[in-house]
């Protein structure tokens, strides 16, 4: 009961300072309150980028796997040099298009397709224009990517096959360029610069909601032939989408199509692969070492407002020593442990920065509410950001009010009673 009446009084004694002294402890606890505020907003978006990710590869199944011209391991090593990174990517030669079909009789291959992301474009109709995210697919393009047809249909193979100019478009690039208007069976113009080609709309499509989505609302899928004919399709912008049919182990899809890549770009035994298989675990594998970064930013953020707050409380709490001093000498004198005191002023040292902490928390939820209704950026708070936004605050508390605390348990009470 003596534990529980000293973090109690220890409690009460903080907020009482709190409300007597509103400036100099809010002041005090301002930095803790910023630390706490940035590790939750900041872990919040990590969170909801994290899982936005994670949707985001969900659709085209684990299994589903690219082929990239380049060593794309190499981007895992952070450490690397970027220039040998660089020289990979322009010393390999790039892939041809027309290999895909070769990919696609493997056994065990449900399909390929090579993919081409074309950027800088616009389309417009008439005075109405749209900045766009222009990609160059496949017929089969809806078996990778799993959205849904609005209006319309998506090209077939025999468009695909004679490079028909026909696109499919979403929601918002229909509401951009058309309005109203049914978009479906007219004509856009597609261009960049010098580039341009007049293309006729077939579908409305809405592709899988992911935050790199809500990044860029206007997109515009055309075939690859078509695109490979009336665009300049940069040649080391290409790559393929290999998926396996669902009863293949997946090991086995990719050391065939490994396989069968190192016949296609003629390499003997033992030379070394000018390209790579890249899986959905290497993408969350990279995924996750860029988000690690951002976590230690996030903590190295948050630290400094924590030392910050933490310089503050020891100063707060030598002033509440020398107010108290004979408050101390006085409880001393009628056998107050020292062990007492000391578990008195650090309750109320973490008392003051677990109050900064719950302010933080507060202003960071309304940052995270607003975040998540006001930008594309995904928010979500996960619970482990509170546990060790409060136990941060406590234990910042706790750390800096050490001394001021031992301080006051050391007094020698003679000398305190004396204390004017």
């Amino acid at each position: 009961m003596g534990f529980v009446s000293t973090i109690s009084e220890g409690i009460s004694v903080a907020l009482d300072s709190l409300g007597a002294n509103k400036v100099r402890s809010g002041l005090t606890i301002l930095g803790v309150t910023i630390g706490v505020l940035v590790v939750m907003v900041m872990a919040a978006v990590i969170t909801g980028i994290n899982r936005s990710f994670s949707e985001l590869l969900a659709p085209n199944g684990m299994t589903t796997f690219s082929v990239v011209h380049f060593d794309f391991s190499a981007m895992m090593n952070f450490s690397g040099p970027l220039d040998d990174q660089e020289r990979g990517f322009m010393r390999n030669p790039p892939l041809q298009p027309e290999w895909t079909k070769e990919l696609g009789r493997l056994p065990g291959i449900r399909s390929a397709a090579p993919i081409a992301e074309l950027g800088g474009y616009e389309a417009n109709v008439g005075s109405d224009r749209v900045e766009i995210s222009l990609y160059g697919v496949g017929a089969d393009y809806l078996e990778i990517d799993s959205g849904d047809i609005m209006a319309g249909r998506w090209f077939t193979q025999t468009e695909a096959d004679r490079r028909a100019d026909v696109v499919v478009i979403d929601s918002a690039a229909a509401v951009g360029l058309f309005g109203n208007r049914d978009p479906l069976g007219r004509d856009i113009r597609i261009s960049r610069r010098n580039e341009n080609a007049r293309v006729r709309v077939i579908g409305v499509y809405r592709p899988p909601a992911n935050l790199f989505a809500g990044l860029a609302t206007h997109y515009v899928w055309l075939p690859f032939a078509t695109a490979d004919k009336v665009l300049r399709v940069w040649d080391r912008q290409i790559s393929f989408s290999v998926r396996p049919d669902p009863d293949v182990d997946l090991e086995a899809a990719l050391d065939a199509t490994r396989a069968r890549m190192r016949q296609l770009r003629g390499l003997k035994p033992g030379q070394e692969d000018d390209f790579d298989v890249v899986t959905s675990d290497q993408m969350l594998n990279l995924w996750g070492q860029l988000t690690n970064v951002l976590f230690a930013a996030m903590v190295g953020l948050s630290s400094i407002g924590l030392m910050v707050g933490g310089v503050g409380v020891i100063g707060i709490m030598m002033i509440s020593v020398t107010e108290r001093t004979r408050e101390i000498g006085l409880r001393k004198a009628m056998g107050g442990r020292r062990r007492d005191i000391l578990w008195q002023f650090l309750v109320e040292a973490a008392t003051l920065t677990v109050v900064g902490g719950a302010t933080g928390m507060l202003i960071g939820g309304a940052l995270v509410w607003t975040v998540n209704q006001w930008t594309p950026l995904p928010a979500v708070v996960p619970m482990w950001s509170i546990v060790a936004a409060l136990g941060a605050s406590a234990l910042t508390g706790v750390g800096f009010g050490l001394y001021p605390a031992s301080r006051a348990a050391g007094l020698d009470p003679i000398d305190a009673l004396r204390y004017e």
